[in-house]
């Protein structure tokens, strides 16, 4: 019996914590930036990026919260380990930061984000980014 219980817990458990993106609700009272705030530290960096569409571009604070999604997007994909998905990832990130140096040329950290990867890469014989990552990092100044 006491077997049982352990494993409808357990079953509980995990489907609590499997929650689907769409699952969690944002009060739609709190401001843009709070939202945004919410929906990172939840890693729906997809649904904040999805928010943010829907604001004028060319707004400053727009594009901070921009810039703030992807650089934490990125920051998240460089550091979820899952060893299958370790190029997938590291696409990610590098595309996330190089969002980032389209609104700010200057942000720093995802400059040194993208060579930390590049370095990395430079170490694995034949082995680098996508094609299209490549060219989006040439766009931003990153020959490789």
């Amino acid at each position: 019996m006491i077997k049982k219980i352990l494993s409808v817990l357990l079953l509980i458990t995990l489907i609590s914590c499997s929650s689907d993106e769409g699952d969690i609700e944002i009060d739609p009272n709190l401001t843009l930036s709070e939202q945004i705030d919410r929906m990172i530290d939840q890693n729906r960096y997809e649904a904040a990026l999805d928010l943010l569409r829907e604001e004028d571009p060319q707004n400053p604070d727009t594009r901070f919260l921009l810039e703030k999604t992807h650089l934490n997007y990125g920051l998240y994909s460089m550091n979820t380990f899952d060893q299958t998905e370790m190029r997938t990832r590291m696409n990610n990130a590098l595309m996330q930061f190089v969002e980032v140096l389209k609104l700010n040329p200057d942000n720093q950290i995802a400059s040194e984000q993208i060579q930390q990867i590049m370095d990395i890469y430079s170490t694995i014989p034949n082995r680098e980014p996508e094609p299209e990552v490549l060219e989006a990092l040439r766009e931003v100044g990153f020959d490789y």
